[in-house]
C-alpha cells in the first residue's frame, strides 16, 4: 500500500508513521501542498493523509480531487466533529484523525480504507509475504537493501496477485558507455524484479537460467520502472518476465527460470551439470 502524509510534524507524527509501515504501507511525506500536487500529477497512492494543523486540508484536497477523483483521503485535525464536516463538506474525506494519531489509530483507518475498496487483500498479503521473506533471505540484498552502501536500492512493491514494480533513478555513477546505464546493472535489476515476484508469492527460489534481451540504451540520469510478473510455475521451475521502461518505452527485457526452495529452511542444493539440463529440458516442454 502506498501513503502519502502531507505534514511539517514529523517527528510527532512518527509512531503513526512506524505502525503503518509495520503493516506493510510504503509512507512519501512531503513537507507542503505544492510539492505533493506536483508529485500527484505522476504517482499514485492508495491513501493521502493530510495533516491539518500543518495546512488548510480543503484547498489541498479539492486541488488533489481534480486531479485524481476517486483518491481516498484522510485528515489528522483538532477541530470539533461539527467545524470539521463544515469544512469538508462534499470533499469525500475517508474519516478524520485525532492531532497526534499514534498507532492505535491505524487499524481503524485501514478498516475504513478496506471498507470502500480502497485495499486489495490479495496484495496486501503477497506485499507482506515479500516484505518478510526479503528481511529473511535476503536482508543485505545489493539490489533492495535500502541502506547498502553502493547498493541499487530498489524498493519493489506489489501490484498484482503475480507482479512486482519498482523504480531506479539510473545514476551516472552506473554507467558503462558514457551516458548509457551497464548492462550489467539493467541485467541486476530484472533479476531483482523477478526474485521479489517469487518471494512475494510466499516461497525462496533462485535463478537458474536468465536470458535478456537489451532493446536500446538505459539512459543514465533518467529514472527507469521495472516491472515483473510470475508467469507460471512446475513442480520446482517457476517462469517470469520482466521489463524495464524509461520514458514510457520498454528499453530491456528478460525471461528467467528460478528453481524453488523450501520457505523457512535453506534454499535446496543447485542440481548438478546433468541435473540442471535435464530439469530445464523438462521445464522448457512445460513452461514454454
Amino acid at each position: 500500500m502506498n501513503v502519502a502524509m502531507i505534514t511539517v510534524r514529523e517527528n510527532q507524527l512518527a509512531a503513526f508513521r512506524d505502525e503503518l509501515e509495520r503493516r506493510s504501507a510504503r509512507v512519501e511525506s512531503f513537507a507542503d501542498g505544492w510539492s505533493f500536487l506536483q508529485a500527484a500529477r505522476s504517482r499514485t497512492w492508495e491513501l493521502v493523509i493530510v495533516d491539518g494543523l500543518s495546512l488548510a486540508f480543503p484547498d489541498l484536497i479539492e486541488k488533489l480531487l481534480e486531479i485524481n477523483a476517486s483518491i481516498n483521503t484522510a485528515v489528522i485535525t483538532d477541530l470539533a466533529h461539527q467545524a470539521f464536516h463544515d469544512a469538508g463538506e462534499g470533499l469525500g474525506i475517508l474519516c478524520c484523525l485525532p492531532a497526534k494519531p499514534g498507532a492505535a489509530e491505524v487499524e481503524p483507518l485501514l478498516e475504513k480504507l478496506q471498507a470502500v475498496g480502497g485495499l486489495d487483500p490479495v496484495i496486501e498479503t503477497a506485499q507482506g509475504h515479500l516484505d518478510a521473506l526479503r528481511t529473511k533471505h535476503h536482508p543485505r540484498c545489493v539490489v533492495c537493501w535500502d541502506r547498502h552502501p553502493f547498493g541499487l536500492k530498489v524498493d519493489f512493491r506489489v501490484t498484482g496477485e503475480h507482479t512486482v514494480e519498482g523504480t531506479f533513478g539510473c545514476g551516472k555513477f552506473y554507467e558503462g558507455y558514457e551516458n548509457v546505464l551497464h548492462g550489467g546493472i539493467v541485467s541486476t535489476l530484472l533479476d531483482g524484479a523477478m526474485a521479489s515476484c517469487i518471494l512475494a508469492k510466499g516461497r525462496e527460489a533462485y535463478t537458474v537460467d536468465l536470458r535478456v534481451r537489451y532493446r536500446t540504451a538505459v539512459e543514465t540520469g533518467v529514472p527507469a520502472t521495472i516491472r515483473a510478473e510470475w508467469v507460471s510455475g512446475s513442480g520446482p521451475v517457476h517462469l517470469l518476465h520482466a521489463t524495464l521502461e524509461q520514458a514510457g518505452k520498454v528499453r530491456a527485457s528478460a525471461r528467467a527460470k528460478f528453481f524453488e526452495g523450501k520457505p523457512n529452511q535453506p534454499s535446496q542444493p543447485m542440481p548438478g551439470n546433468a541435473g540442471i539440463r535435464a530439469l530445464l529440458s523438462q521445464a522448457r516442454k512445460r513452461l514454454v
